[in-house]
């Protein structure tokens, strides 16, 4: 049964969020001043600059970024997390195995980041006037960039699997993110093939209202599809390879 290890998830990540609401309510405090200070930033461009500036596009990309972020660092951090408390075996001990495991909690952390996006996102449109359509099949919008960040989040658990203390590396691989997502902010067709680049689009598209073309909806499924089943194989992989060097609880 899949349905008792969900919710036991579900319960872990309820009670930690209300166990530590202080720093739930101070990341969420931080994610509104974060936004605000790069809007501020993107202010302070010369006239010709400024011009492209529209909080709008600015504020769906951000939320893209923090969905992808959510479920990046629900594997990825977990991994980490696991194997300095020395609890790693332990969830390879579960019925199913690691990787299903893993794969569960991702999803329960990634309900719970559709969420903490939305509580950034209503504030933030409100308070700069941000006009949201969101067409009823927006979740359709959101699946593709779920599948390339959860593959995407594989691939950084699998390093964490083999190296254990990433810290540094994950927070280089953050902060290329931010730049690179704001970059999709003003979309061409040609950026159509580079990662996370359709899903991102799509969903700023579901979210404001705007029908997205059929073309453009295969593609990121495509390559959200690509991804996860890149992930899963370097999962996989590192799970024997870890095993089999007995070094899967060493830390």
């Amino acid at each position: 049964m899949v349905l008792w290890p969900l919710w036991s998830e579900f319960l872990l990540s309820w009670a930690r969020t209300r166990r530590y609401w202080f720093n739930t309510l101070a990341n969420l405090g931080g994610s509104l001043l974060y936004f605000y200070a790069i809007l501020l930033g993107f202010s302070r461009l010369t006239p010709e600059e400024a011009r492209f500036l529209d909080p709008g596009p600015l504020l769906l990309v951000f939320t893209a970024f923090n969905l992808t972020l959510f479920t990046f660092q629900s594997i990825a951090y977990t991994v980490q997390g696991e194997a300095q408390l020395g609890t790693l075996e332990h969830m390879a001990l579960a019925r199913g195995g690691l990787l299903r495991q893993l794969l569960l909690r991702a999803l329960v952390q990634s309900l719970f980041g559709v969420l903490w996006s939305l509580l950034v996102l209503l504030p933030l449109a409100l308070a700069f006037g941000v006009a949201l359509g969101p067409l009823a099949r927006w979740p359709l919008g959101f699946l593709p960039l779920f599948l390339a960040a959860l593959g995407f989040g594989l691939l950084m658990g699998a390093t964490a699997l083999y190296f254990k203390q990433v810290d540094e590396f994950f927070t280089i691989v953050q902060f290329l993110f931010l730049p690179y997502f704001f970059y999709l902010v003003r979309f061409e067709p040609w950026m159509t093939h580079l990662p996370f680049a359709p899903g991102v689009h799509l969903l700023r598209l579901s979210l404001s209202g705007a029908e997205a073309p059929w073309d453009l909806l295969g593609l990121a499924l495509f390559q959200g599809v690509l991804l996860f089943a890149l992930g899963l194989w370097a999962m996989a992989y590192m799970y024997r390879l870890v095993r089999r060097r007995g070094i899967l609880g060493r830390f």
